[in-house]
């Protein structure tokens, strides 16, 4: 066994010493029996956790909607004032004189309505809206957290109590390791909390095509020569 690992087992032996006394013994004083009220308190927990899981889902919303307009300036500014009285923001766009694209996002509770009010900008064209189910995802990444935390404060508690550099820097690589793994899984919950919280719409805006006598020539030519082949 490594000199590191070696110490380092020591410490955690010699921590669970101080923890059970000095005859090396714990004493398993006896559990006391349920009572009504307990067990009365246990089943509401239990029927608590299962109404908040089916009635509180954490849901990830996101929609797209592609709508023609006669301006497509004027349907950006529009747009924009959309979004404030929606409480939402651009997360990113680009315009050109004929079209423009936005992602946007808005809070959840308001991406219906945000998305009735985007449809008065013009023609809608194409609209779609999905919804991906994070909960287990999220109550997983919870306790994940929850353990590492805890491993990662009885680690510091070892710190404190090494005595030698070896020992330290051993301890000290563990902390360094649950920590990341601490932070990776913090910022995976952070995000998803964000992504449920604020809808995300891909909304495409194109200008319509107004055509000249040429073009409704040419338009009238292809129906014509559609039929030629198909009559149905």
């Amino acid at each position: 066994m490594p000199m590191h690992r070696a110490s380092l087992a020591l410490i955690l032996l010699a921590s669970v010493a101080c923890s059970t006394g000095t005859t090396g013994r714990v004493k398993a004083s006896p559990a006391p029996a349920p009572t009504a009220a307990s067990v009365a308190r246990a089943d509401a927990v239990t029927d608590g956790s299962a109404s908040v899981a089916e009635s509180d889902r954490m849901l990830v919303r996101r929609a797209a909607m592609d709508v023609v307009v006669g301006d497509v300036a004027q349907a950006a500014a529009r747009t924009q004032a959309i979004l404030v009285s929606a409480n939402g923001y651009v997360e990113r766009g680009q315009r050109s004189e004929r079209s423009a694209s936005f992602t946007i996002r808005v809070p959840e509770p308001r991406l219906e309505a945000t998305l009735d009010s985007l449809g008065t900008l013009g023609r809608v064209a194409s609209h779609t809206v999905s919804a991906e189910d994070v909960t287990e995802e999220s109550i997983d990444l919870d306790a994940r957290l929850a353990a590492l935390t805890a491993e990662r404060d009885r680690l510091k508690q070892l710190l404190d109590r090494a005595t030698t550099i070896s020992e330290v820097m051993a301890v000290e690589r563990e902390v360094a390791r649950v920590q990341g793994e601490v932070d990776s899984l913090a910022g995976r919950l952070k995000q998803l909390r964000s992504s449920a919280a604020m809808a995300s719409v891909d909304l495409s805006i194109r200008q319509k095509v107004v055509l000249g006598p040429l073009g409704y020539l040419a338009q009238g030519l292809g129906t014509l020569l559609a039929k030629l082949f198909v009559i149905r």
